[in-house]
Protein backbone atom coordinates (compact mmCIF):
# COMPACT_ATOMS: atom_id res chain seq x y z
CA UNK A 1 0.00 0.00 0.00
CA UNK A 2 1.28 3.72 -0.90
CA UNK A 3 2.59 5.26 2.35
CA UNK A 4 0.22 8.62 1.59
CA UNK A 5 -2.71 6.15 0.42
CA UNK A 6 -2.10 5.15 4.44
CA UNK A 7 -1.67 7.87 5.97
CA UNK A 8 -4.79 9.05 4.69
CA UNK A 9 -6.63 6.05 5.96
CA UNK A 10 -5.27 6.68 9.38
CA UNK A 11 -6.09 10.52 9.45
CA UNK A 12 -9.82 9.24 7.92
CA UNK A 13 -10.56 6.94 10.99
CA UNK A 14 -9.23 9.59 13.29
CA UNK A 15 -11.54 11.85 12.14
CA UNK A 16 -14.32 9.56 11.65
CA UNK A 17 -13.86 8.70 15.36
CA UNK A 18 -14.31 12.22 16.38
CA UNK A 19 -17.29 12.79 14.01
CA UNK A 20 -18.83 9.40 15.65
CA UNK A 21 -18.25 10.82 19.36
CA UNK A 22 -20.14 14.25 18.03
CA UNK A 23 -22.51 12.42 16.77
CA UNK A 24 -23.43 10.55 19.34
CA UNK A 25 -24.51 13.95 21.36
CA UNK A 26 -26.42 14.46 18.34
CA UNK A 27 -28.16 11.59 16.86
CA UNK A 28 -27.54 8.91 20.35
CA UNK A 29 -25.87 6.43 17.57
CA UNK A 30 -22.82 5.17 19.89
CA UNK A 31 -19.34 5.73 18.14
CA UNK A 32 -18.59 2.07 18.31
CA UNK A 33 -21.11 0.87 15.65
CA UNK A 34 -19.97 3.57 12.94
CA UNK A 35 -16.30 2.48 13.23
CA UNK A 36 -16.66 -1.29 13.39
CA UNK A 37 -19.02 -0.45 10.06
CA UNK A 38 -16.03 1.24 8.67
CA UNK A 39 -13.74 -1.43 9.63
CA UNK A 40 -15.82 -3.47 7.49
CA UNK A 41 -16.09 -1.71 4.83
CA UNK A 42 -11.97 -1.16 4.78
CA UNK A 43 -11.86 -5.35 5.84
CA UNK A 44 -13.98 -7.56 4.14
CA UNK A 45 -15.68 -5.60 2.08
CA UNK A 46 -13.68 -3.54 -0.13
CA UNK A 47 -10.27 -6.12 0.83
CA UNK A 48 -8.53 -2.99 0.75
CA UNK A 49 -7.00 -4.56 4.11
CA UNK A 50 -6.68 -8.29 4.36
CA UNK A 51 -8.06 -9.42 7.36
CA UNK A 52 -6.20 -12.87 7.95
CA UNK A 53 -3.06 -10.19 8.59
CA UNK A 54 -4.87 -8.94 11.62
CA UNK A 55 -5.76 -12.02 13.44
CA UNK A 56 -2.48 -12.73 15.28
CA UNK A 57 -1.83 -9.10 16.39
CA UNK A 58 -5.83 -9.10 17.76
CA UNK A 59 -5.33 -10.49 21.55
CA UNK A 60 -2.45 -8.02 21.93
CA UNK A 61 -3.96 -5.10 20.28
CA UNK A 62 -7.27 -6.14 22.24
CA UNK A 63 -6.00 -6.33 25.63
CA UNK A 64 -4.08 -3.18 25.03
CA UNK A 65 -6.70 -1.33 24.17
CA UNK A 66 -8.85 -2.33 27.60
CA UNK A 67 -5.83 -1.72 29.79
CA UNK A 68 -6.67 2.04 28.43
CA UNK A 69 -10.35 2.03 28.69
CA UNK A 70 -10.28 0.15 32.33
CA UNK A 71 -7.81 2.91 33.55
CA UNK A 72 -9.53 5.88 32.54
CA UNK A 73 -12.66 4.29 33.54
CA UNK A 74 -11.20 3.99 36.82
CA UNK A 75 -10.10 7.60 37.16
CA UNK A 76 -13.73 8.89 35.85
CA UNK A 77 -15.32 7.02 39.06
CA UNK A 78 -15.85 8.57 42.17
CA UNK A 79 -14.49 6.46 45.54
CA UNK A 80 -17.55 7.13 47.47
CA UNK A 81 -20.22 5.97 44.79
CA UNK A 82 -17.59 2.87 44.16
CA UNK A 83 -18.34 1.79 47.63
CA UNK A 84 -21.90 2.43 47.65
CA UNK A 85 -22.72 0.45 44.32
CA UNK A 86 -19.93 -2.77 44.59
CA UNK A 87 -22.66 -5.04 46.56
CA UNK A 88 -25.37 -3.91 43.70
CA UNK A 89 -22.50 -4.42 41.20
CA UNK A 90 -21.46 -7.55 42.47
CA UNK A 91 -24.96 -9.28 43.00
CA UNK A 92 -25.51 -7.75 38.93
CA UNK A 93 -22.60 -9.05 37.28
CA UNK A 94 -22.74 -12.25 38.27
CA UNK A 95 -26.72 -12.81 37.86
CA UNK A 96 -26.72 -10.94 34.18
CA UNK A 97 -23.55 -14.01 33.70
CA UNK A 98 -25.50 -16.78 35.54
CA UNK A 99 -28.45 -16.52 33.85
CA UNK A 100 -26.96 -15.53 30.01
CA UNK A 101 -24.49 -18.45 30.25
CA UNK A 102 -27.62 -20.78 31.69
CA UNK A 103 -30.14 -19.17 29.10
CA UNK A 104 -26.85 -19.78 25.97
CA UNK A 105 -25.99 -23.46 27.24
CA UNK A 106 -29.91 -24.26 26.93
CA UNK A 107 -29.62 -22.89 23.66
CA UNK A 108 -27.01 -25.12 22.49
CA UNK A 109 -28.30 -28.17 23.99
CA UNK A 110 -31.67 -28.33 23.40
CA UNK A 111 -32.67 -26.41 19.55
CA UNK A 112 -28.78 -26.45 18.26
CA UNK A 113 -27.77 -30.16 19.71
CA UNK A 114 -24.41 -29.80 20.93
CA UNK A 115 -22.86 -32.09 23.59
CA UNK A 116 -22.56 -31.05 27.27
CA UNK A 117 -18.61 -29.56 26.51
CA UNK A 118 -19.61 -27.73 23.74
CA UNK A 119 -22.44 -25.90 25.48
CA UNK A 120 -21.06 -25.07 28.33
CA UNK A 121 -18.23 -23.43 26.61
CA UNK A 122 -20.27 -21.26 24.12
CA UNK A 123 -22.29 -20.39 27.20
CA UNK A 124 -18.52 -18.97 29.09
CA UNK A 125 -17.71 -17.54 25.92
CA UNK A 126 -20.87 -15.50 25.11
CA UNK A 127 -21.35 -14.90 29.24
CA UNK A 128 -20.24 -12.13 30.16
CA UNK A 129 -20.45 -8.27 28.59
CA UNK A 130 -17.82 -5.97 27.01
CA UNK A 131 -16.60 -3.22 29.12
CA UNK A 132 -14.28 -1.90 26.30
CA UNK A 133 -17.83 -1.40 24.02
CA UNK A 134 -19.74 -0.07 27.22
CA UNK A 135 -17.40 1.98 29.28
CA UNK A 136 -16.86 4.76 26.06
CA UNK A 137 -20.77 4.97 25.83
CA UNK A 138 -21.57 5.17 29.84
CA UNK A 139 -20.68 9.02 29.79
CA UNK A 140 -22.79 10.40 26.97
CA UNK A 141 -25.82 8.77 28.45
CA UNK A 142 -28.59 10.93 30.16
CA UNK A 143 -28.40 8.91 33.63
CA UNK A 144 -27.53 9.26 37.13
CA UNK A 145 -23.67 9.34 38.20
CA UNK A 146 -24.46 6.46 40.37
CA UNK A 147 -25.78 4.45 37.97
CA UNK A 148 -23.07 4.98 35.85
CA UNK A 149 -20.89 3.65 38.45
CA UNK A 150 -23.29 0.74 38.97
CA UNK A 151 -22.88 -0.41 35.20
CA UNK A 152 -19.20 0.12 34.85
CA UNK A 153 -18.65 -2.06 38.11
CA UNK A 154 -21.24 -4.37 36.70
CA UNK A 155 -19.17 -4.70 33.08
CA UNK A 156 -16.02 -5.21 34.39
CA UNK A 157 -17.15 -7.84 36.95
CA UNK A 158 -19.11 -9.78 34.39
CA UNK A 159 -16.02 -9.69 31.82
CA UNK A 160 -13.57 -10.84 34.64
CA UNK A 161 -16.25 -13.81 35.20
CA UNK A 162 -16.30 -14.69 31.75
CA UNK A 163 -12.11 -14.87 31.33
CA UNK A 164 -11.84 -16.87 34.49
CA UNK A 165 -14.27 -19.25 33.86
CA UNK A 166 -13.22 -20.01 29.78
CA UNK A 167 -9.43 -20.10 31.16
CA UNK A 168 -10.46 -22.54 34.28
CA UNK A 169 -13.14 -24.50 32.07
CA UNK A 170 -10.36 -25.44 29.12
CA UNK A 171 -7.93 -25.99 31.98
CA UNK A 172 -10.06 -28.19 33.26
CA UNK A 173 -10.93 -30.44 29.90
CA UNK A 174 -6.90 -30.56 29.12
CA UNK A 175 -6.21 -32.14 32.71
CA UNK A 176 -9.60 -33.58 34.18
CA UNK A 177 -8.02 -34.73 37.12
CA UNK A 178 -5.85 -31.68 37.96
CA UNK A 179 -8.99 -29.39 39.12
CA UNK A 180 -11.32 -30.07 41.75
CA UNK A 181 -14.49 -28.41 42.93
CA UNK A 182 -12.81 -26.57 46.05
CA UNK A 183 -9.32 -26.12 44.06
CA UNK A 184 -11.58 -24.37 41.31
CA UNK A 185 -13.03 -21.87 43.96
CA UNK A 186 -9.79 -21.41 45.89
CA UNK A 187 -8.66 -20.49 42.47
CA UNK A 188 -11.15 -17.85 41.55
CA UNK A 189 -10.60 -16.16 45.33
CA UNK A 190 -6.88 -16.27 45.06
CA UNK A 191 -6.94 -14.53 41.81
CA UNK A 192 -9.28 -11.89 43.13
CA UNK A 193 -7.28 -11.29 46.03
CA UNK A 194 -4.43 -10.88 44.25
CA UNK A 195 -5.42 -8.31 42.04
CA UNK A 196 -7.03 -5.78 45.07
CA UNK A 197 -4.31 -6.36 47.25
CA UNK A 198 -1.54 -5.38 44.08
CA UNK A 199 -4.19 -2.59 43.50
CA UNK A 200 -4.20 -1.17 47.15
CA UNK A 201 -0.44 -1.19 46.95
CA UNK A 202 0.47 -0.07 43.67
CA UNK A 203 -2.44 2.87 44.26
CA UNK A 204 -0.91 3.93 47.59
CA UNK A 205 2.88 3.98 46.46
CA UNK A 206 1.96 5.40 42.84
CA UNK A 207 -0.63 8.45 44.44
CA UNK A 208 2.15 9.43 47.51
CA UNK A 209 4.25 10.37 44.23
CA UNK A 210 2.06 11.46 41.75
CA UNK A 211 1.88 15.55 43.37
CA UNK A 212 5.46 15.71 42.32
CA UNK A 213 5.88 12.91 39.30
CA UNK A 214 2.69 15.05 37.61
CA UNK A 215 4.22 18.09 37.00
CA UNK A 216 7.18 16.89 35.72
CA UNK A 217 7.90 16.22 32.05
CA UNK A 218 6.72 12.97 30.47
CA UNK A 219 4.75 11.96 33.32
CA UNK A 220 1.81 10.51 31.39
CA UNK A 221 4.52 7.95 29.90
CA UNK A 222 6.15 6.55 33.53
CA UNK A 223 2.21 6.41 34.50
CA UNK A 224 1.73 4.30 31.36
CA UNK A 225 4.69 2.40 31.65
CA UNK A 226 3.61 1.37 35.57
CA UNK A 227 0.42 0.00 34.07
CA UNK A 228 1.91 -2.02 31.83
CA UNK A 229 4.07 -3.39 34.36
CA UNK A 230 1.48 -3.88 36.39
CA UNK A 231 -0.94 -5.44 34.00
CA UNK A 232 1.97 -7.99 33.46
CA UNK A 233 2.41 -8.44 37.17
CA UNK A 234 -0.94 -9.45 38.33
CA UNK A 235 -1.39 -11.58 35.01
CA UNK A 236 1.93 -13.40 35.98
CA UNK A 237 1.27 -14.07 39.81
CA UNK A 238 -2.37 -15.32 38.77
CA UNK A 239 -4.56 -12.29 39.49
CA UNK A 240 -7.25 -10.96 36.98
CA UNK A 241 -5.58 -7.80 35.57
CA UNK A 242 -9.17 -6.24 34.49
CA UNK A 243 -9.79 -5.32 38.46
CA UNK A 244 -6.26 -4.14 39.13
CA UNK A 245 -6.22 -2.11 36.63
CA UNK A 246 -9.47 -0.16 37.27
CA UNK A 247 -8.83 -0.40 40.95
CA UNK A 248 -5.87 1.36 40.28
CA UNK A 249 -7.45 4.14 38.35
CA UNK A 250 -10.15 4.41 40.47
CA UNK A 251 -7.13 5.06 44.03
CA UNK A 252 -4.74 7.02 41.28
CA UNK A 253 -8.30 9.61 40.02
CA UNK A 254 -9.18 9.76 44.23
CA UNK A 255 -6.38 10.05 45.88
CA UNK A 256 -6.46 13.37 46.72
CA UNK A 257 -10.15 13.02 48.21
CA UNK A 258 -8.75 9.18 50.33
CA UNK A 259 -5.65 12.16 51.40
CA UNK A 260 -7.95 14.29 52.66
CA UNK A 261 -10.05 11.78 54.65
CA UNK A 262 -7.17 10.43 56.22
CA UNK A 263 -6.04 13.74 57.82
CA UNK A 264 -7.80 13.19 60.95
CA UNK A 265 -6.20 9.72 61.46
CA UNK A 266 -3.04 10.62 60.87
CA UNK A 267 -3.61 13.85 63.38
CA UNK A 268 -4.18 11.30 66.24
CA UNK A 269 -0.79 9.72 65.38
CA UNK A 270 0.88 13.33 65.26
CA UNK A 271 1.23 13.19 61.95
CA UNK A 272 0.60 14.93 58.98
CA UNK A 273 0.55 14.75 55.08
CA UNK A 274 0.36 17.19 52.08
CA UNK A 275 -2.71 16.46 50.04
CA UNK A 276 -1.25 18.37 47.03
CA UNK A 277 1.08 15.96 46.60
CA UNK A 278 -1.41 13.53 45.79
CA UNK A 279 -3.10 15.37 43.26
CA UNK A 280 -3.00 13.72 40.04
CA UNK A 281 -2.49 16.84 37.31
CA UNK A 282 -5.31 17.56 34.83
CA UNK A 283 -2.75 17.53 32.11
CA UNK A 284 -2.04 14.07 32.85
CA UNK A 285 -5.81 13.22 33.01
CA UNK A 286 -6.09 15.01 29.26
CA UNK A 287 -3.51 13.01 27.72
CA UNK A 288 -4.54 9.95 28.97
CA UNK A 289 -7.61 10.71 27.51
CA UNK A 290 -6.89 11.38 24.06
CA UNK A 291 -4.47 8.54 23.91
CA UNK A 292 -7.13 6.14 25.12
CA UNK A 293 -9.46 7.85 22.51
CA UNK A 294 -7.23 6.83 19.55
CA UNK A 295 -6.78 3.55 20.63
CA UNK A 296 -10.39 3.25 21.52
CA UNK A 297 -11.10 4.49 17.87
CA UNK A 298 -8.90 1.82 16.33
CA UNK A 299 -9.88 -0.86 18.54
CA UNK A 300 -13.51 -0.53 17.15
CA UNK A 301 -12.66 -0.35 13.73
CA UNK A 302 -10.12 -3.41 14.14
CA UNK A 303 -12.96 -5.72 15.34
CA UNK A 304 -14.67 -4.49 11.90
CA UNK A 305 -11.54 -5.42 9.93
CA UNK A 306 -11.79 -9.26 11.42
CA UNK A 307 -15.09 -10.08 10.10
CA UNK A 308 -14.98 -12.68 7.30
CA UNK A 309 -18.50 -12.54 5.79
CA UNK A 310 -18.05 -16.28 3.55
CA UNK A 311 -17.98 -18.20 7.02
CA UNK A 312 -21.79 -16.79 7.73
CA UNK A 313 -23.83 -19.24 6.64
CA UNK A 314 -27.52 -19.60 7.60
CA UNK A 315 -26.75 -21.75 10.37
CA UNK A 316 -24.53 -19.41 11.84
CA UNK A 317 -26.46 -16.42 11.37
CA UNK A 318 -29.58 -18.62 13.36
CA UNK A 319 -27.63 -19.69 16.06
CA UNK A 320 -26.60 -15.89 16.51
CA UNK A 321 -29.81 -14.44 16.61
CA UNK A 322 -30.85 -17.19 19.45
CA UNK A 323 -27.96 -15.99 21.39
CA UNK A 324 -28.51 -12.26 21.10
CA UNK A 325 -32.27 -13.30 22.18
CA UNK A 326 -31.06 -15.60 24.99
CA UNK A 327 -28.94 -11.61 25.96
CA UNK A 328 -31.93 -9.49 25.84
CA UNK A 329 -34.15 -11.84 27.69
CA UNK A 330 -31.43 -12.35 30.34
CA UNK A 331 -30.96 -9.01 30.29
CA UNK A 332 -34.47 -8.03 31.26
CA UNK A 333 -34.88 -10.59 34.09
CA UNK A 334 -31.45 -10.10 35.60
CA UNK A 335 -32.37 -5.89 36.14
CA UNK A 336 -35.97 -7.04 37.16
CA UNK A 337 -34.69 -8.78 40.34
CA UNK A 338 -31.82 -6.57 41.14
CA UNK A 339 -33.97 -3.77 40.73
CA UNK A 340 -35.93 -3.47 44.17
CA UNK A 341 -32.46 -4.09 46.07
CA UNK A 342 -31.00 -1.12 44.19
CA UNK A 343 -31.84 2.31 44.82
CA UNK A 344 -29.54 3.43 41.57
CA UNK A 345 -31.70 1.35 39.48
CA UNK A 346 -35.01 2.19 41.08
CA UNK A 347 -34.96 5.40 40.46
CA UNK A 348 -33.54 4.82 36.84
CA UNK A 349 -36.09 3.52 33.67
CA UNK A 350 -35.77 0.38 32.93
CA UNK A 351 -34.80 0.90 29.15
CA UNK A 352 -31.79 2.49 30.83
CA UNK A 353 -30.02 -0.60 30.98
CA UNK A 354 -31.50 -2.58 28.88
CA UNK A 355 -29.05 -2.18 26.13
CA UNK A 356 -26.07 -2.92 27.92
CA UNK A 357 -25.27 -6.28 26.35
CA UNK A 358 -22.81 -6.14 23.34
CA UNK A 359 -20.13 -8.67 23.37
CA UNK A 360 -16.30 -7.26 22.80
CA UNK A 361 -13.32 -8.41 21.53
CA UNK A 362 -12.53 -10.48 24.97
CA UNK A 363 -15.33 -12.81 23.90
CA UNK A 364 -13.45 -13.12 20.57
CA UNK A 365 -10.10 -13.58 22.63
CA UNK A 366 -11.46 -16.22 24.38
CA UNK A 367 -12.99 -18.28 21.54
CA UNK A 368 -9.04 -18.20 20.02
CA UNK A 369 -8.01 -19.54 23.49
CA UNK A 370 -10.66 -21.72 23.24
CA UNK A 371 -9.37 -23.43 19.66
CA UNK A 372 -6.04 -23.13 20.55
CA UNK A 373 -6.01 -25.36 23.36
CA UNK A 374 -7.96 -27.80 21.06
CA UNK A 375 -10.75 -28.73 23.71
CA UNK A 376 -12.94 -27.35 20.82
CA UNK A 377 -12.57 -27.83 16.94
CA UNK A 378 -15.96 -26.46 15.65
CA UNK A 379 -15.71 -24.02 12.62
CA UNK A 380 -18.93 -22.79 13.47
CA UNK A 381 -17.49 -20.69 16.95
CA UNK A 382 -15.64 -17.98 15.12
CA UNK A 383 -18.32 -17.20 12.98
CA UNK A 384 -20.54 -17.11 15.60
CA UNK A 385 -18.53 -14.73 18.01
CA UNK A 386 -18.02 -12.34 15.07
CA UNK A 387 -22.08 -12.22 13.63
CA UNK A 388 -22.65 -11.84 18.23
CA UNK A 389 -20.27 -8.96 18.36
CA UNK A 390 -21.51 -6.94 15.46
CA UNK A 391 -25.18 -8.06 16.29
CA UNK A 392 -25.28 -6.99 19.86
CA UNK A 393 -23.43 -3.97 19.16
CA UNK A 394 -25.95 -3.21 16.89
CA UNK A 395 -29.26 -3.63 19.33
CA UNK A 396 -27.26 -1.96 21.64
CA UNK A 397 -27.27 1.01 19.40
CA UNK A 398 -31.02 0.87 18.64
CA UNK A 399 -32.47 0.32 22.67
CA UNK A 400 -29.80 3.63 23.66
CA UNK A 401 -30.91 5.67 20.93
CA UNK A 402 -34.87 4.60 21.79
CA UNK A 403 -33.53 5.55 25.66
CA UNK A 404 -32.41 8.64 24.82
CA UNK A 405 -34.94 9.85 22.18
CA UNK A 406 -37.35 9.20 24.86
CA UNK A 407 -35.53 10.52 27.80
CA UNK A 408 -34.80 13.96 25.71
CA UNK A 409 -39.04 13.78 24.91
CA UNK A 410 -39.63 13.77 28.67
CA UNK A 411 -37.29 16.12 29.67
CA UNK A 412 -38.94 18.31 27.30
CA UNK A 413 -42.12 17.71 28.11
CA UNK A 414 -41.32 18.71 32.30
CA UNK A 415 -39.81 22.12 31.09
CA UNK A 416 -43.35 23.04 29.19
CA UNK A 417 -45.07 21.69 32.44
CA UNK A 418 -42.53 24.06 34.63
CA UNK A 419 -43.05 26.79 31.94
CA UNK A 420 -47.04 26.36 32.31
Amino acid sequence: MDVSLFAALIGGIIVLGVIGDFLFTKTKIPAPVILMLAGIVLGPATNIFESDIFFEIAPYFGTFALILILFEGGLDLEFDLVIRQFSSALLLGFLSFALGTAGIVALCLIPFQMEMTEALLYGFIFGGTSPAVILPVLPRLSIPKNLKTLLTLEAVISEVLTVISVIIYTNILREPGHYEGASIVNHIFASIGISVVLAALSGLIWSRFMGYFSKQNLAYMLTLGFILLLYTLTDFLGGEAAITILAFGILLGNSKILAEKSQSILAKLNSTVNIQNFELDEVVKKINAELTFLVRTFFFVFIGLLFDFNLFTQDVLLMAAAILGVFFISRTVTVNLVRPLSPSLRSAHISSTLGLIPRGLATAVMAFIALDSGVITSDRLLPVVFAVILASNLLMSVLVYYYESRHKDSVEEEKKKIVL
